[in-house]
């Protein structure tokens, strides 16, 4: 019974002969079919690409220095003079029962 199970193993890892050089012709026969594009055409593309990829860089670098700039501002506002005040202030708010509550 193990022996006949064995033997049907192997049979089914018998490859069958061939196999790879069929597929390396069925591969480069698959290529012949494509319709390649221009060389024109590519350095086209790739000028969009790239200048795309620059417009959106120099907004994500705008955006960055918007939000940095914003950032230092806020911070700077904080010095140990100004969080007292705030803090004062916030408590004072809270205290006389405004806000969303």
């Amino acid at each position: 019974m193990a022996d006949e199970k064995v033997k049907e193993k192997k049979e089914k890892k018998r490859k069958e002969p061939g196999k790879v050089r069929r597929w390396f012709k069925d591969f480069f026969s698959e290529l012949k079919k494509v319709t390649w594009p221009s060389f024109g055409n590519v350095l086209k593309q790739t000028g969009i690409v790239l200048l795309v990829t620059i417009c959106f860089l120099l907004v994500m670098m705008a955006f960055d220095s918007l939000f940095g700039l914003l950032y230092n501002f806020l911070i700077s506002g904080l010095s140990d003079e100004g969080t007292t005040s705030a803090v004062a202030a916030l408590a004072s708010f809270v205290t006389k029962g405004g806000g969303l509550l």
